[in-house]
């Protein structure tokens, strides 16, 4: 039995190196951070926005948007840590909470760039909570958090019903 591909999501190389060889070098140069980490001294604080910009150009080459979660993610992660390490220790957690939260925002708006375009909106979602949290955490209003923590459940209540109602309770 042979499969065809699907009509709505086509390859194509529209870049100066094919997709496969982008992602060989993407690799490679992540192994190359990592190591560096190893042998340079505080560069430690910077390799996973390292990583990210590696992800970033491989996705500006190839626009496919399997770059662009990963640069999104590192970028956040990325930003924290670098925050992490130079404000105030009180507001250490919400810098960390809020980078990351730009970090899956900057998923969704990469992916609009992606070919083909990425416009579901899963990254929201945690840009959403985290974001939440970190601004609860800077304004020092941990009822905030108790809210959040209600309101996720009642969404997530909600959204068990709605796909069980959509199914008519059938098997998938």
């Amino acid at each position: 039995m042979t499969t065809e591909p699907q009509a709505g999501r086509q390859r194509r190389v529209e870049g100066i190196l094919p997709e496969r060889s982008v992602l060989g070098i993407a690799l490679a140069a992540i192994g190359v951070i990592v190591l560096a980490g190893f042998l340079v001294a505080e560069f430690d604080r910077y390799q996973l926005l390292a990583v990210s910009a590696v992800c970033l150009i491989a996705f500006a080459i190839t626009r496919e948007y399997g770059f662009a979660v990963p640069a999104g993610i590192t970028g956040g992660l990325g930003v924290g840590v670098l925050l992490a390490t130079s404000v105030a220790a009180a507001d250490v957690s919400a810098a960390f909470m809020l980078s990351v939260a730009g970090g899956f925002a900057a998923i969704w708006l990469i992916g609009l760039f992606a070919s083909p375009s990425e416009r579901h909106p899963w990254p929201l979602i945690p840009a959403a909570v985290t974001g939440a949290v970190g601004v609860a955490t800077l304004t020092h209003n941990p009822g905030a958090l108790e809210w959040l923590q209600i309101g996720i459940a009642v969404v997530l209540v909600a959204a068990g019903i709605l796909t069980f109602v959509r199914r008519g309770g059938r098997p998938s």
